[in-house]
């Protein structure tokens, strides 16, 4: 069995070109571009440069390109295509959701102390805009009581939540199903921020049901910078209003010049990228069938989580070495600092090193992130290169 996986590890990694230099161990941000993503990127914009971006043949092509990439994305997260939203990164997807929610003076949103940017930033934006109260919930590193928690602070004003399944910063695995149940219960909607969840594991969308699901494409799926995806069942889309729309996002066909009004298009194209770059569409086609096809969705995601595991004991058997990420409720981002160093030090010397890691600013530390490529060499090897480090202090 160790020689199959090191067998079929050494394959993925042939076809990974980043992994040959250093050792990569920063999917959380990007992933590496396997040579088939970069390759059908290539043909489409030769085919573009050579025949035309408006030929006949180039034009049939991208027509073809997006139903194609829903229906591999459908195949990786076990959904239905029309479900689905080609976007420009997780943030896009967070942004039509929250702007999509018919929010009212007065109404409450709570958000937590966990949560990226990208989920921030729009609420922020319609709390001056419409008069949005934001609550936060505290969740410590998130290894606590969350729907307790996130329940607290529900009030018969309360709109929605908004929360990461994997955090970003404390690597720590919410229990998501728990805490969509309990917005159920109170009517309040729950907006999922995906960005480390989509591709390091199996969503259970169906089972967990969130409201929305906003996915990235270039880190754990390891497509190109510039691709996205966001999942809103059939029985929610009325839930969200479309906030920017072009040709693409309605029935071209089905528009009210004089009253004003237009039919959205089916399903959840109507909340698509309104501007396209195909050649990142083909990215995005390439990456999503080469996880299925040639990689596995099953088996990526075991070999996440193992190396995940094996990589938090690793760094806590280090002395000096304090790893945030709570153990029993993690994935494949571990977070961790080393006593009386700077994280951007760390990461800095780690990088002449030859590992590639980040660092994380709230809480300030370095972050690890475990892609299925990985090898168990590399962790040890990581750990021998911080113990030379300390050694150096």
């Amino acid at each position: 069995m160790a020689i199959q996986v090191e067998s079929k590890v050494d394959q993925i990694r042939s076809q990974l070109p980043a992994l040959h230099a250093k050792a990569y161990m920063n999917t959380g941000t990007n992933g590496p571009i396997p040579t088939i993503v970069h390759e059908a990127m290539a043909e489409m914009m030769r085919a573009e440069l050579e025949e035309g971006r408006i030929s006949m043949d180039v034009w049939k092509t991208k027509m073809e390109m997006k139903p194609a990439a829903r229906e591999a994305l459908a195949k990786v997260f076990s959904v239905k295509p029309d479900e689905l939203a080609l976007t420009q990164l997780t943030t896009e997807g967070m942004n039509v959701m929250i702007h999509g929610v018919d929010w009212q003076r007065g109404d409450e949103a709570i958000i937590t102390n966990l949560e990226h940017p990208g989920g921030q930033l729009p609420l922020y934006v319609v709390a001056r805009r419409y008069g949005v109260q934001i609550k936060i919930a505290n969740l410590g590193i998130g290894d606590g009581d969350v729907p307790a928690q996130i329940e607290r602070l529900f009030t018969p004003r309360t709109r929605a939540v908004i929360i990461s399944h994997l955090a970003w910063n404390t690597g720590a695995l919410l229990p998501l199903k728990e805490i969509i149940e309990t917005c159920r219960r109170h009517g309040v909607l729950c907006l999922v921020d995906a960005a480390q969840s989509a591709g390091s594991m199996d969503p259970k969308l169906r089972e967990n049901d969130p409201d929305g699901y906003a996915m990235p494409g270039q880190k754990w799926m390891c497509g190109p910078e510039g691709t996205g995806s966001l999942w809103i069942s059939e029985e929610r889309m009325s839930l969200f209003q479309q906030t920017y729309v072009n040709y693409g996002n309605a029935n071209y066909y089905a528009v009210d010049t004089q009253g004003g009004y237009f039919t959205p298009a089916a399903g959840a194209a109507r909340y698509d990228r309104i501007a396209t770059y195909y050649p990142l569409i083909a990215g995005q086609l390439a990456a999503a069938k080469w996880l299925t096809d040639d990689v596995g969705t099953e088996w990526a995601y075991d070999r996440i989580a193992t190396l995940g595991q094996l990589a938090h004991t690793t760094l806590s058997n280090i002395d000096g070495v304090s790893v945030i990420t709570p153990k029993g409720n993690m994935v494949g981002l571990i977070s961790f600092n080393l006593a009386d160093m700077e994280p951007n030090d760390l990461v800095t010397k780690l990088f002449d090193r030859g590992f590639i890691l980040r660092t994380i600013g709230e809480p300030a530390c370095v972050r690890l992130a475990t892609g299925f490529y990985n090898t168990e060499d590399e962790i040890e090897n990581l750990a021998l290169a911080i113990d030379e480090i300390k050694r150096e202090m």
